[in-house]
């Protein structure tokens, strides 16, 4: 559980840093110009944080459930998505109140 925990912080602090920091806007928009799908995918944190999960899971295997295992990997990828969206949440909350 704790490695899912741990996960789910680096994938909301890498999409976080990737799709909302300026020091990556030059990035994002060269994307954009190269490749519309990935381009909109670099631009939204909620969609970027699943597909970072599921790397997560496929390079260090936790699981969660004592399910057939392709099913726990999805729904363990699944889990650290959504608990990385709550935080992402959070930071973009954070960050718009130091803005004003």
């Amino acid at each position: 559980m704790k490695t899912v925990i741990y996960l789910s912080f680096i994938t909301a602090s890498i999409s976080f840093t990737l799709t909302e920091t300026k020091l990556f806007l030059p990035v994002r928009e060269w994307v954009k110009r190269k490749n519309a799908f990935i381009g909109e995918l670099f631009s939204c944190g909620y969609c970027l944080g699943h597909w970072m999960a599921f790397a997560w899971v496929a390079i260090y295997q936790p699981r969660l459930f004592e399910a057939w295992w392709l099913l726990d990997y999805f729904c363990t990828a699944i889990a650290i998505a959504w608990l990385a969206a709550f935080q992402w949440i959070l930071m973009c909350w954070l960050m718009e109140i130091n803005r004003k």
